[in-house]
Parts: structure tokens; sequence; C-alpha cells
């Protein structure tokens, strides 16, 4: 099996590719994804997208636990809030 290190860290990865996205989140500032919205920028698209749902001026999601009553902008929050119970 092969393996390549960082050469700015001990971390160890299986692919070039693995890598790659290593380095670009660890050791990289750059954030080319940018919310058009504020304009904050996002290292990838997924965090973009999840991002712009907080903009969202409605609750698009709900507790359906009886009684509970918390709305959410994104989906991620719901979740958070579904572990803790």
């Amino acid at each position: 099996v092969n393996h390549v290190t960082c050469a700015l860290c001990d971390t160890v990865c299986t692919s070039v590719s693995s890598l790659k996205a290593h380095i670009r989140f660890q050791h990289c500032d750059a954030c080319p994804f940018h919310c058009h919205l504020c304009d904050r920028g996002f290292k990838n698209a997924y965090d973009l997208h999840k991002h712009v749902e907080t903009h969202n001026d409605s609750d698009a999601y709900s507790c359906d636990v009886e009684g509970c009553g918390l709305t959410s902008r994104t989906l991620r929050t719901l979740r958070q809030h579904y572990k803790k119970d």
C-alpha cells in the first residue's frame, strides 16, 4: 500500500488526492468560494452551500417531536438538536 506524507506536517495520506485535500484544508488560507450575499469565503463549494442556507428568511426545518417547537434555517442545526436529545 502506498502512503504519501505531507511535507508540512507528519500527516500520512493514502493517496495524492487525499494529500492535496489535506494541504488545502489544513495548510492553506485561500477561500475561493464566496457567498454572494455576504462575501464570506469558504474552502469548498459544499461549505458555501451550507452557509447560504443561513441566509434563509424563514425557518425551513422544524423538530417533529411533539411540544418541542424548535425551528431552524439549516438542516445541520436540526440534526444537532436531535443528537442532543
